[in-house]
């Protein structure tokens, strides 16, 4: 029996990258919807996404036997109201939601796993005593209730910036919080919620330490991890740097003790036949484990380092969770001990005016065999009119290598990244000369 699988946004180069699935499981894997419309539009508009989604899977020939989101929202709500619709196995939208809505997720924290919740409260950034009614001590992390790729994320160190931020929050928040309040529209929401409109604000303590992510799946009602991964979190940013698979720097009881505050979390919230992955801070000169967020999906971000140590995508545990299967992934059959993910990033605005081309990408496979660059950027993009982009920098591409020591992994870095110039006419500028970021 074959089946068909969809996946939202996906692109043809991650479609490639499920080949080998597609031959071993019988499976084929379908684009729902434009990776442009989900992912890179910076318009979103819940109901005629739902539109277009529904119209294309009901021109399916055949039925249809799983949907895997590996994109945040949209995507990540659209996945369990179409699985809903076609009775495929899918977490129900409410739980979703009680992760992915920032504050309902710490209320739900606070309920079910107290002891790993930093400090939060709720702002309404059009309450003109806002920033003077805010409880938290400086520094804090103001973000929106809603938001993904650290968009309109800052780091608060007294009430100048907060109020600064606070504007950037009322002439910012309109279009994501839209759509996101849409989909609060489709669930009972408890008291104490109500309030928490998508156009309102998180203020939450700023935690410290090292961070890390686990990503894993609940199929039934069992909960599995295949992957834990080091964050590298960026000084002058704040923003994450980069990704280190299999996790190097966290002990294994701390590894153990986040898998468990996850599992506590997700039972709580009824979240059933899905994946997620969950991030979180650990301090060790205090000794002290918060959790970051959870979001409800597999990470495109991983695939690749997943593929370069254990020799296959994660897709592959999205596809039996959705199929009713126990998942199953091998385990360091891969060609490299480590992988990393790192973003190429630059922190002044700019029109791109060249990127990498092809003598550039074999010095850099001469330099680092098997390290892909994919490109976020091309000519004529203005970097602060893209889509997605966070509130320090500009992401111009993601570099993923394979390693054999990760105490190497800076300097291999830095060694990829000299053969990859990318021409960008600062804002700044008067003359008509690009300059090598």
């Amino acid at each position: 029996m074959s089946y068909t699988v969809l996946v939202p946004g996906i692109t043809r180069e991650q479609h490639d990258a499920l080949g080998q699935i597609e031959r071993d499981r019988d499976v084929r894997f379908y684009p729902l919807l434009e990776h442009e419309r989900l992912v890179a539009a910076k318009q979103i508009e819940l109901a005629p996404l739902l539109k277009a989604a529904r119209e294309q899977v009901a021109a399916f020939e055949h039925p249809i036997d799983g949907i895997i989101p590996h994109w945040d929202f949209p995507t990540s709500v659209l996945a369990p109201i179409l699985a809903n619709e076609l009775g495929l196995r899918s977490p129900t939208l409410g739980s979703v939601l009680r992760c992915e809505h920032k504050y309902w997720s710490r209320v739900e924290q606070h309920a079910s796993i107290p002891a790993y919740v930093p400090r939060f409260e709720l702002v309404d950034p059009w309450d003109e005593n806002a920033a003077s009614e805010v409880g938290l001590e400086y520094p804090f992390w103001l973000k929106p209730v809603k938001s993904h790729s650290s968009m309109l994320g800052f780091r608060i160190d007294d009430q100048e910036q907060l109020e600064a931020a606070l504007a950037a929050m009322r002439s910012s928040l309109g279009n994501m919080a839209e759509a996101f309040d849409e989909a609060l529209e489709r669930v009972d929401i408890p008291d104490g919620i109500t309030d928490a409109a998508a156009f309102r604000c998180l203020a939450e303590e700023l935690l410290t330490g090292q961070e890390f992510a686990i990503e894993g799946s609940v199929a039934g009602d069992v909960m599995r991890v295949h992957g834990v991964f080091d964050m590298q979190v960026e000084r002058g940013t704040h923003s994450i740097d980069s990704f280190l698979y299999p996790a190097a720097r966290i002990p294994a009881q701390v590894q153990e003790e986040a898998i468990g505050a996850a599992r506590d979390f997700l039972a709580h919230v009824g979240f059933l036949d899905g994946c997620f992955n969950a991030e979180f801070f650990w301090n060790p000169e205090r000794q002290l484990l918060r959790l970051v967020e959870v979001n409800t999906r597999i990470s495109q971000s991983h695939t690749e380092m997943f593929m370069k140590v254990d020799g296959a995508p994660n897709h592959l545990v999205a596809l039996d969770v959705a199929l009713g299967r126990e998942p199953s992934m091998p385990h360091r059959r891969g060609p490299f001990p480590f992988a990393a993910l790192f973003y190429v990033t630059t922190e002044e605005d700019g029109v791109v005016e060249g990127v990498p081309g092809p003598a550039d990408l074999e010095a850099l496979a001469r330099t680092c065999p098997g390290a892909k660059l994919h490109l976020a950027v091309g000519p004529g993009d203005r970097l602060s009119g893209m889509a997605n982009q966070d509130e320090y920098r500009f992401r111009l591409g993601t570099l993923v290598i394979g390693l054999d020591d990760p105490d190497e992994l800076e300097r291999l870095f830095r060694k990829c990244r000299d053969c990859l110039p990318f021409a960008i006419k600062r804002s700044s500028e008067e003359d008509n000369h690009g300059v090598r970021d």
